[in-house]
């Protein structure tokens, strides 16, 4: 739900608002400082086995992770490591079996399996040997070297597999204290910035909804501020490149690779903002996308939407710091309750530019002849929302001004959340929102859930991943 009539008076009004001044230390380059190389431990985002005699049940909720040679069971670990400067990683495990022989780690590269849906007949494909362990006893901690596989930031699935016939069972994540590790020296908390430009990142991505239209927001229906929370920043202006270099600061410090602006069209009040955004990023690796807002109050014609994304193309898309997969400049699309199939046959003849289009979801759009690059939900008073393999949305809250709260803050449940969506490996990891404070839907610093970091408690939880 959004306030539509702000938004149409909004693309008239010029904005000459700048609010200065903060209490949150950034450097104003908004560039990754190197930061002393350290140890770090993460945990699975998601672990399960898998077993020949059970092809279709899934054990992703076992307290055990299991490898044996016959009956054929191996098992897929998924870790999210953080970091630049990566000197070695180890994968550590608890054995509950002794084993004579060892086990072996294997990679699994696509990153296409669940945790709760994963069973021998649709588990992936098993790569190359990374190694194998050394002989290991019941009740004691395996160590595995996996430093020629993990050698950066990402996503990485791992699969034990075994050499002889004895079943092997590890404790799985499940286990508090005894959980799979894996072991990173070198890790630290920001990746190095790209200066070439020629960065990108791949799936899956997480991705913020962001809004750039303050100061003109801050008042709204003769409402000032028009937010029920207080922003760390204050009742800032998107105008200030100081500003919009501490957001993307903030963004990456969540493990947040992009952000999806919102447009409203050529010539609107929000448009005149983008060339900004893209400006403060140079020099990162963080990356914008556009949500493309005009399609929630009508129904663009084909010709209107390759208009617009003509425009886009010309104007911002070729931008070092426009987010792109496959080569194809992303823009997100917003819809209304009344689209059907007709949205995406629109959005398919319109798209002659090579847009990489992600539509929001409407009854029966999988059924659609017309089907976009990508699909996601954006709904929220609900705290998260899953499309498959295509997208994972989660929100901390929602409470509109003036309204009554539909969705409470919980920072505990946020946790789950955040680890049900990096568990779900979806490829838009979408954080509904970063700075939508009308809706009360922000995850950006405010005082109202400040933390001893800085960065707020939701992006805290989102710096480790729910951890």
């Amino acid at each position: 739900m959004k306030n539509k009539i702000f938004y149409r008076l909004a693309s008239l009004i010029i904005a000459i608002s700048l609010l200065v001044g903060t209490n949150l230390v950034v450097h104003a380059s908004g560039q990754a400082v190197p930061a002393k190389a350290a140890a770090a431990t993460f945990n699975p985002v998601a672990d399960a086995y898998v077993s020949q005699p059970s092809p279709s049940k899934n054990f992703g909720s076992a307290n055990t992770v299991r490898v044996d040679s016959s009956p054929l069971m191996r098992s897929y670990l998924r870790f999210v490591v953080t970091g630049s400067t990566i000197q070695s990683a180890v994968l550590r495990l608890y054995s509950k079996i002794a084993n004579s022989s060892g086990v072996q780690v294997q990679a699994e590269s696509n990153n296409t399996w669940t945790e709760n849906k994963i069973n021998y007949s649709n588990a992936p494909a098993v790569g190359s040997v990374i190694n194998t362990s050394k002989a290991f006893g019941a009740g004691e901690w395996v160590s595995i070297d996996v430093s020629s596989y993990i050698t950066s930031a990402g996503t990485y699935s791992l699969v034990l597999t075994g050499i002889n016939s004895t079943t092997t069972n590890f404790s799985s994540r499940h286990v508090s204290g005894y959980a799979p590790q894996l072991v990173i020296n070198g890790a630290t908390a920001t990746k190095t910035p790209d200066p070439t430009g020629n960065y990108q990142p791949s799936f899956p991505i997480r991705a913020a909804f962001y809004y750039p239209w303050f100061a003109e927001a801050w008042t709204q229906q003769g409402i000032y501020p028009y937010t029920n929370y207080t922003p760390k920043l204050g009742f800032y202006s998107n105008t200030d490149q100081n500003i919009l270099k501490q957001h993307i600061a903030m963004m990456q410090y969540g493990n947040i690779q992009a952000g999806i602006a919102s447009w409203w069209g050529q010539g609107s009040q929000s448009d005149t903002k983008i060339a900004g955004l893209l400006s403060a990023a140079a020099g990162t690796n963080f990356r914008w996308a556009l949500y493309y807002e005009n399609e929630s109050q009508s129904d663009p014609t084909a010709s209107q939407i390759q208009s617009d994304l003509t425009y886009i193309k010309n104007k911002y898309a070729g931008d070092p710091s426009f987010l792109r997969v496959n080569g194809k400049f992303v823009v997100f699309v917003y819809a209304n309750t009344n689209d059907v199939c007709g949205m995406a046959d629109r959005w398919k003849q319109g798209n002659t530019v090579g847009a990489y289009v992600v539509l929001k979801v409407f009854p029966g759009f999988a059924n659609c002849a017309s089907q976009p690059d990508g699909w996601h939900q954006y709904s929220p008073a609900v705290a998260s929302d899953q499309q498959g393999s295509m997208s994972f949305a989660i929100s901390p809250g929602f409470w509109l001004k003036g309204n009554a709260m539909r969705l409470a803050r919980d920072i505990n449940r946020w946790k789950q959340n955040v680890q049900a969506m990096v568990a779900s490996g979806a490829n838009w990891q979408l954080i509904t929102t970063f700075s939508e404070w009308g809706e009360g839907t922000a995850v950006e610093p405010a005082v109202e859930w400040a933390s001893p970091s800085g960065y707020g408690q939701y992006l805290d939880v989102l710096h480790t991943n729910g951890q």
